[in-house]
C-alpha cells in the first residue's frame, strides 16, 4: 500500500518543476494565502508555535517573490511589487513578534487582490497568444 502522504508529495514537486514561471508566481500567492489562513486558525487557538512557523513560510514567500523580480525588464512595477512586498514583510514581521492577528488580516485582502491580478494577467496573456494572425496568401500564377 502507498503512503497518500509521499504521493502528494511527489505530485507537488512534479507540479512545481514542470510549471512555467508565470504559474510558479501564482502558487506562491495561493500558497501565501494558504499559510494566512491556516496562521488565522493558529491565533484563534493562540497556538504560539504555529503562529511563528505560518508567518515565518508567508515571509520566505515574499522574499522569494521580491528576489524574482527584475527592475530592469519591469521597470516601475517591478520596483512598487518590491516596495509591497517589503510593507507585507513588515506586517507579517509584526504579528509574529506582537502576536497579533490584526496586521497579517491588514495585508491579506492585498494579498489576494495581487493574486486574482495576475492569474487575469496570465489569461489574458495565454489568450493572446493563442490568436495567430492569417498568414497572408501569396498570389502566385504559374
Amino acid at each position: 500500500m502507498s503512503n497518500p502522504y509521499t504521493q502528494n508529495t511527489a505530485y507537488r514537486k512534479t507540479q512545481i518543476e514542470t510549471a512555467s514561471p508565470e504559474t510558479l508566481i501564482l502558487m506562491l500567492y495561493d500558497g501565501a494565502l494558504r499559510f494566512m489562513g491556516q496562521a488565522e486558525i493558529a491565533f484563534e487557538e493562540k497556538n504560539l508555535e504555529q503562529i511563528s512557523n505560518l508567518l515565518l513560510r508567508v515571509q520566505a514567500i515574499f522574499a522569494e517573490l521580491m528576489t524574482a523580480l527584475d527592475k530592469e525588464k519591469g521597470g516601475e512595477i517591478a520596483v512598487n511589487l518590491e516596495r509591497l512586498y517589503v510593507f507585507f514583510l513588515e506586517k507579517l514581521g509584526e504579528a509574529n513578534v506582537k502576536k497579533d492577528v490584526k496586521p497579517m488580516l491588514e495585508i491579506k485582502p492585498l494579498v489576494q487582490n495581487l493574486r486574482n491580478t495576475w492569474e487575469q494577467a496570465m489569461q489574458k496573456h495565454q489568450t493572446s497568444a493563442q490568436v495567430v494572425p492569417p498568414r497572408p496568401r501569396l498570389n502566385v500564377a504559374v
